[in-house]
Parts: C-alpha cells; sequence; structure tokens
C-alpha cells in the first residue's frame, strides 16, 4: 500500500471539518459514514481454500458538497478486505435537469449500484446479484469507469419523465481471477476503453417506479491471469445489452434486471465469441413498519460453455436467497440472509449476519 493510500482516508476525515471553513461557507456540504459489520459462513469443502467461517467489517465514507452549480462527490470505503477510493467526481450542472461529472464514477449500466452505491445500510440485502457485484468483490461484468459521465432529465406528459446517463472513460483490466479497475492513485497505462449508457422511464417523478435500457462495451485487457494465459488470451471486447425494472406497489417492491452478454476473445491463435444470459429478481415484503423480509432468485446461462466466465472460477452463478431485515433505533439495521448457491466449481450454502447503519 502505498504512502497516498494511508493519507486518504485521512483526508477524508478532514473533510468533515470544511464546514467551519470560510472558503466552503458559501456551498451545502454533507458527509456521511456507512459502517457494517458481521459474521460469514459457507458451506464450502475443503479443496475449495476458502475459509468457512469469515468475518467482515466496513466503513464507507461519503462526501457531497453543492456550490450554485458545481459539485463535489468522493466515496471511500475502508474494510478487513481492502481500502480503496471508489469514486472521486467533479461535477458542473449544465442546465435545469443537466450534469457532467468527470473523475472516477460508477457505470450508469449497473442500475443497482447506481441505486445503493457502497453503503451497505442503503439496500434492503446483503448480497448483490452476480451482474450487479463490485469487480474486486467478485464481479464479473465492469462497474466502475474513470473518465466523464453526463446525466440528464427530460420531463413528459403529466408527471412522467426519462432519464439518462452515458459515460465514456478507462475499463477494467482482467488480472489474476478478478476484474480490476482503473484505480485514480496507481493508474494503469493498460487499461482500455469502456462506453456504457442507462435510459429510464418514470411513470412519476415523484415516486421511484422506474424501468429502463441498460448498454455497455468494455475492451478488457488481460494482465496476469493464468486461465487467460493458457487460452492464448491477450483481450476481450465485451458487449451487454440490459435491461431492469424498479417497482414498489403498497408494501411490496421488486428489482429485476437481465443482461445479455456477448464477449469477443481476442486470442493469439484464433479469436472467439461467447455470450450467456444472466438475470435476477427481488422480491420485498414490509409486513411491520420495521420489519422486511426479502428474497432473490438469480440465474445464468451458458455459465458452463462461457470462456469468460471460466476466467472467474468462485463467481456465483446461480442463487435462491431469503432474508429478513429489521430496522431499529435511528438509521441502523439488522439483517439475516440465508442462501443456496452455485459456481463453476462446487454448490454450497451461505448465511450472512450483518449490522449496517447510516451517520449522522
Amino acid at each position: 500500500m502505498t504512502a497516498t493510500r494511508y493519507w486518504l482516508p485521512l483526508a477524508f476525515t478532514l473533510l468533515s471539518l470544511l464546514h467551519a471553513s470560510q472558503a466552503w461557507s458559501t456551498g451545502q456540504q454533507e458527509l456521511l459514514l456507512f459502517p457494517s459489520a458481521g459474521p460469514t459462513y459457507h458451506d464450502y469443502t475443503p479443496d475449495d481454500g476458502l475459509q468457512r467461517y469469515e468475518f467482515f467489517l466496513d466503513a464507507d465514507i461519503l462526501y457531497s458538497y453543492v456550490d450554485g452549480r458545481f459539485r463535489v462527490l468522493g466515496e471511500y470505503l475502508v474494510s478487513t478486505d481492502e481500502t480503496e477510493l471508489e469514486r472521486l467526481q467533479l461535477g458542473w450542472e449544465t442546465g435545469q435537469h443537466s450534469i457532467g461529472w468527470i473523475g472516477r464514477l460508477h457505470t450508469p449500466s449497473r442500475y443497482w449500484n447506481i441505486t445503493y452505491h457502497h453503503g451497505q445500510y442503503l439496500q434492503t440485502s446483503i448480497s448483490r446479484p452476480v451482474i450487479e457485484q463490485f469487480e474486486d468483490d467478485g464481479g464479473i461484468l465492469p462497474t466502475h469507469t474513470a473518465g466523464l459521465l453526463f446525466e440528464t432529465a427530460h420531463d413528459l406528459d403529466g408527471s412522467a419523465a426519462l432519464h439518462a446517463a452515458f459515460s465514456f472513460g478507462a475499463a477494467p483490466v482482467i488480472n489474476h481471477d478478478t476484474l480490476t479497475p482503473f484505480d485514480l492513485l496507481e493508474p494503469d497505462a493498460d487499461s482500455g476503453a469502456a462506453v456504457d449508457m442507462r435510459l429510464a422511464y418514470f411513470s412519476d417523478q415523484l415516486e421511484e417506479n422506474q424501468a429502463g435500457l441498460l448498454l455497455g462495451w468494455s475492451d478488457l485487457e488481460v494482465d496476469g491471469n493464468p486461465e487467460a494465459e493458457q487460452q492464448g488470451l491477450r483481450r476481450v471486447n465485451q458487449y451487454t445489452i440490459g435491461a431492469y425494472v424498479d417497482w414498489r406497489r403498497e408494501d411490496w417492491r421488486f428489482i429485476s434486471s437481465l443482461a445479455s452478454v456477448i464477449n469477443r476473445m481476442d486470442r493469439r491463435a484464433r479469436n472467439q465469441t461467447d455470450s450467456f444470459l444472466s438475470g435476477y429478481l427481488q422480491a420485498e415484503y414490509t409486513f411491520a413498519p420495521d420489519w422486511t423480509l426479502f428474497g432473490r432468485l438469480e440465474a445464468t446461462s451458458n455459465a458452463n460453455s462461457s470462456d469468460y466466465l471460466a476466467l472467474f472460477p468462485h463467481v456465483i452463478t446461480d442463487r435462491q436467497m431469503l432474508g429478513l431485515r429489521f430496522d431499529f433505533v435511528a438509521s441502523q439495521a439488522l439483517t439475516v440472509e440465508i442462501s443456496h448457491a452455485e459456481s463453476a466449481s462446487d454448490d454450497f450454502e451461505q448465511v450472512l449476519l450483518q449490522w449496517s447503519a447510516v451517520f449522522p
């Protein structure tokens, strides 16, 4: 870990002192802390090489500043597994419903991440669907980019609206058995390009119900992946076409996404194209003011025949999950999940327990 990485968490903490700074006194600032912790049990066999019991502790620091048309947004994650600058963006409001950003961003083609970011308290479940998983946490699709992001909205008849987001920047790199996103602190010159887009329809801007189209293209360079070296793989041109829906009705909520992923594998000997289809449906039912019952089904087709997915042998391709969340005190929650998961190498059971909160 470089000296810069040690100093950056301190810098984010010191941002809270800017509330008293004369230089920033004209703008509005907000500093939020999203801590979460809990044990995890994996029913793995001994030859998996993974621990049966794990304990995680995360602290996600989110800072925002608004002064007229100018915006600053920063997010830093400190956990038992990693410390990483997740987002650092500078924005300018170009119109009443439009804003442009530059920096390290979340790709707009991953709806779950745009909604919840890294704050565990914000999402009902503990785990994320495989197509929404962050790159360095077992994800198989790009979720971060470093470059430009433009967001805009257009009013329709009544209270309906269309929202659009478009990004262009640096793509992750395939190394070891993970995707590694572009790091602003340690830039990788070998990163390829990535383009992502989300088009969303809101039936009522005063509500959160929406449905949309997701598109993405990434040039994923290969660097140090053993499976890729055996395949003679140099890069992957990845195309993603998907759709999502997030709908609430009384005490029910449904969030679902389906993505078709096409991978053009650039090999030294011969090129090849493979594809897979992955999706999920999560249903949530609030049966009491502080209690929510939820469940999720995930499935991936052509998982066993995809050379691209073979680069990530431990990725969960299918899952059936049930969970219960209890919100208590002020902005704190206890959540439990029980699931049956499948990967290319094994089927296993998983139990997760989590405490999450947001301060202040």
